[in-house]
């Protein structure tokens, strides 16, 4: 594990930590409501691995996107896609994927009231007026449905208030950081509520490109949104909301000091997250990258643009009947972006991606609860449909002392899912209850290619790029897809139970066990650059056992969670690369194994006093990958000398290589300190928390250069308070500069961010 001294920012808040007086006065713990199961529950209620963060806890935590909830929950890891900061890649007990392309689907699904977003390539969004997020471990196929086998990430937005009154907050940080955001809540009578949100950002990146002077990975974004919520009567509740954001954010491979991008730092004596770090693509960097070729083809348009505008509706009727509730979601997205993955002084890098992509959503969801049989029966069941359509144009270029094109192609894929769903909870005494739930669901895949290549080879109006004609069949073409026997559509219908029974042991400790299933959907692999890699792979099917406990100890003080879990997932679809007879690197996903793991999660929070609370989380899991048939073969052929290892998933030594971004312990230690200060009519409080991971591997084939050695992160803050409506906070994350290697694609490398301090301003009114 790499150390680092202690930085100004560091030794000021622990010296903030151990100089305050602590108030001894008697605080309990706050009940948690939650909505994992589709209702309302006390979070020590929910037989369910979950973890859930109030608007407090966020602020407390410097939580501001959503990135930054791998510091607090079990067993998640993530991180930016490559070359991609407004995408996240999440990991949970051991499932995920990097892959943002719209043939590929992620594992733990991003939800927003109860919207599912489809697409991860815009689901990093900075945060604005949360009133909790939940975060669901392990398959959520009965009440979640499909591409939940991970997990989901379930984000609760504030609704309007009933009296006048919101705030504005303004910060400033390291790499000239600004950001202004604020909420404001307009009650225009009893019956109709308002309320308005919205933020601005911009950042320069901490990375120099050496070749155009251009400053890279820095962030520019903003967003707004409306919230209405209408009140016809004392039994129904009507909440419409609209909002729309913009980001344009790198997460461009880079090089320290005067290394290569294929050299690791920490390999070559650099432990620190050094400011000396450089890019030195000649591609010009733009705002508004257009991800076309025609671009490129001039020097321009280094960037990643995303604009996304959502509309959803939440009726809730209810009556002597129960409560039936309607959501509906509209929800599209824009991304255009120009990443060289080789970082090369060419005027169009060395392996560029030219990328522009439409993706449009709309889901329907018609939901039931009820209470029978004198409140012995809960229900919660409905129906759910989703649709989708996606059009991907983009262009693939690698570098031979010229650019080669290597593909140039339009996609359009539509995705369309009917689902019904029931969920029952039968207490059959007060202290014991059985679940017993199913979902099914209906899906169908479609896609269609076309292949600009021939067309340009025939006459390039680009003279600076090589264009080779492709050979006769191998065009990425529909046609050609159907000729070589690919499916071009996916139809699956698939049944999802759940099942669980929980034991209220005693009035603060309850004790549960249960079995869930889910699936991720199949898809394309839309990376290959000719028919014959297009290929299709199969649904990823889970199956989860969990036996946890919820308790409160010491009259509420002390809260301590823990869930065990099994579990097996077949046809698991990994994404990794072979290198071509050619030596161009080949990017394919496929149901490679099937993927088993067990673990334990831990969450601990201790509050013995008003001014003083403590949190530690803790992910323990043992993962492995089982091979196919056409693994064990690959074994065969490099252990014969017939054939090299460090591809797909077999490592240079033949063996399988473990399962990615899987580390065997991850934990998080943190604390928060509150002393009052009469003279100020205010306060001053300190926050910490060190996260700790285990060594993992980021990559899929176990190569040394994707395996990383274990690593502990920090961050901290000091707020002070003035009056009731005024606080300022000096925070820093990652304060030690620790350097974590995030991911590896065709040898090159992704780190986290660099130290940053930020200060504060919040006034509420």
């Amino acid at each position: 594990m790499r150390t680092n001294k202690k930085t100004l920012p560091q030794s000021l808040v622990l010296a903030g930590l151990t100089t305050m007086t602590i108030n001894s006065s008697f605080a309990a713990l706050e009940e948690v409501t939650v909505t994992a199961q589709r209702r309302a529950q006390d979070l020590q209620d929910v037989p369910l691995a979950i973890t859930a963060l109030s608007d407090e806890e966020l602020q407390e935590r410097q939580i501001d996107e959503p990135i930054d909830l791998i510091n607090y929950v079990p067993n998640l890891f993530g991180g930016n896609n490559t070359g991609l900061g407004t995408a996240n890649a999440y990991y949970l007990r051991g499932l995920g994927n990097t892959e943002s392309i719209a043939t590929f689907d992620p594992p733990v699904g991003t939800y927003v009231d109860n919207v599912y977003i489809a697409r991860q390539n815009g689901n990093n969004m900075s945060f604005f007026d949360i009133d909790r997020i939940e975060v669901m471990r392990g398959p959520q196929g009965t009440l979640f449905g499909r591409n939940t086998t991970g997990g989901a990430v379930s984000i609760h937005m504030k609704k309007p208030a009933e009296e006048m009154g919101g705030w504005v907050e303004g910060s400033i940080g390291d790499y000239d950081r600004k950001m202004l955001r604020g909420s404001i809540d307009v009650p225009v009578s009893d019956t109709v509520l308002t309320k308005f949100s919205g933020f601005w950002l911009d950042e320069d990146g901490f990375v120099e490109n050496r070749t155009t002077g251009d400053e890279l990975n820095g962030d520019e974004a903003w967003g707004v949104r409306a919230d209405l919520r209408f009140l016809p009567s004392e039994n129904v509740t009507w909440d419409i909301s609209a909002e729309t954001i913009e980001s344009s954010s790198l997460n461009i491979t880079n090089s320290f000091s005067d290394l290569s991008i294929f050299a690791r730092p920490y390999d070559n004596g650099i432990s620190d997250n050094t400011e000396d770090r450089f890019s030195q693509t000649g591609i010009r960097a733009s705002n508004d990258s257009e991800g076309s070729l025609e671009q490129l083809a001039t020097g321009n348009g280094l960037g990643n643009s995303v604009e996304s505008w959502a509309i959803s509706s939440n009726l809730a009727w209810e009556g002597d009947f129960g409560t039936l509730t309607f959501i509906t979601g509209i929800r599209s997205l824009e991304q255009k972006f120009i990443v060289d993955f080789y970082d090369g002084p060419g005027f169009a890098g060395t392996y560029t991606i030219a990328n522009s992509g439409e993706h449009d959503q709309f889901t329907q969801e018609i939901q039931y609860n009820n209470a029978f049989m004198n409140d012995r029966l809960d229900f919660v069941g409905g129906v759910y449909y989703h649709t989708e359509s996606n059009t991907t144009d983009w262009s693939t270029l690698f570098d031979i002392g010229a650019p080669l094109l290597l593909a140039d192609r339009e996609m359009d894929n539509d995705n369309s899912s009917f689902a019904v769903y029931g969920q029952a909870d039968f207490h059959i005494t007060d202290a014991v209850t059985l679940t017993a739930g199913v979902r099914w669901t209906d899906e169908e895949k479609e896609v269609d290619i076309q292949d600009f290549k021939p067309a340009l080879a025939a006459n390039n109006p680009y003279p600076n790029i090589l264009i080779f004609p492709a050979a006769p069949g191998t065009e990425l073409t529909t046609a050609n897809l159907e000729a070589a026997g690919i499916a071009t559509k996916l139809d699956e219908s698939v049944v999802t139970p759940r099942f669980a029974i929980q034991w209220q042991i005693t009035d603060n400790v309850m004790a549960f066990a249960s079995h869930t299933e889910g699936f991720k959907s199949g898809g394309w692999n839309a990376r290959g650059t000719s028919a014959a890699e297009l290929l299709p792979f199969d649904i990823e099917e889970v199956e989860t056992q969990e036996l946890g406990f919820r308790s409160d100890w010491l009259d509420g003080t002390l809260r301590l969670n823990a869930t065990f879990f099994w579990m097996e997932a077949t046809d698991f679809q990994v994404p990794s690369a072979f290198v071509r007879d050619n030596g161009t690197i080949a990017f394919i996903t496929r149901n490679f194994a099937d993927l088993e793991n067990e673990g334990l999660e831990i969450d601990l929070s201790w509050a013995p006093s008003e001014m003083f609370n403590m949190y530690a989380t803790a992910g323990f899991q043992d993962a492995e990958q089982i091979p196919g048939e056409a693994i064990r073969q690959q074994q065969s052929d490099c252990r014969a000398g017939l054939a090299g290892g460090g591809q797909g998933i077999v490592t240079p030594s033949c063996d399988i290589a473990d399962p990615t971004r899987s580390p065997d312990t991850t934990y998080t230690i943190g604390a928060n300190l509150t002393a009052q200060l009469p003279s100020f009519n205010g306060y001053l409080s300190g926050n910490i928390n060190v996260r700790s991971t285990d060594d993992l591997n980021v990559g899929t084939s176990g190569l040394p250069n994707g395996l990383v050695d274990a690593t502990t992160e920090m961050n901290a803050g000091i707020t002070l308070g003035v009056g009731e409506n005024l606080r300022f906070a000096l925070e820093c994350q990652n304060c030690t500069n620790e350097l974590v290697q995030h991911s590896v694609l065709a040898g090159t490398f992704y780190f986290n961010e660099p130290r940053r301090v930020t200060f504060r301003a919040r006034y509420s009114f």
